[in-house]
């Protein structure tokens, strides 16, 4: 399984390409890298941009503009294998969820997390053979997330309150105020 960093939104919310925001010492994408590259040994970023940090390779989506739906179909047919997703505005994300997941996933299933009821689908597993579904949703102009796994039965992985910050996504400046809040909060 590889790992793949979904960076190919817009930010529109943020104002700026909230990847490359820095957050502490690092770009907010750095964090997630790591994190992933302490499970996985190789983490590729989904996106249209070239100055994305080292990582083992840039994926471009193959048909634009279509959102997670289009960033995962191409990071599965690019991969030719099962990916970890992971978007790339959850610094927080830990090695240890990761490792969680990987432990709890049903076999041969979507499996993506769900925190307090409320589902992550850019963050999860997304097999192989699901490439072919990706590519007739995306055809068909059908690109809501949450219909796509409900259609092909995806399992939910529930976390508890322990994993609260880990869940912390940066879409908005107050968003990242407090992931700066919650940085400081971990260095000390």
């Amino acid at each position: 399984m590889k790992a793949v960093v979904l960076a190919g939104g817009q930010s529109s919310r943020m104002g700026q390409d909230k990847a490359l925001m820095k957050l502490g010492e690092r770009n907010v994408i750095e964090y997630v890298i790591n994190n992933l590259s302490q499970v996985f040994d190789e983490v590729y970023i989904s996106g249209n941009h070239s100055d994305y940090p080292d990582s083992k390779g840039i994926i471009k989506d193959v048909i634009a503009h279509k959102g997670p739906m289009g960033g995962i179909r191409s990071a599965l047919e690019y991969c030719k294998d099962d990916i970890f997703i992971c978007s790339c505005d959850m610094p927080f994300f830990s090695s240890e969820l990761i490792k969680n997941m990987l432990q709890r996933k049903e076999g041969n299933r979507i499996n993506v997390a769900q925190y307090q009821q409320k589902v992550y689908p850019v963050v999860g597993i997304y097999p192989y053979r699901f490439l072919d579904a990706f590519t007739k949703s995306i055809e068909k102009e059908d690109l809501k997330m949450m219909h796509f796994l409900q259609q092909q039965n995806a399992s939910y992985i529930e976390f508890s309150g322990e994993y609260e910050n880990q869940f912390l996504n940066i879409n908005t400046p107050e968003c990242f105020k407090n992931a700066e809040i919650l940085i400081k909060q971990l260095r000390s």
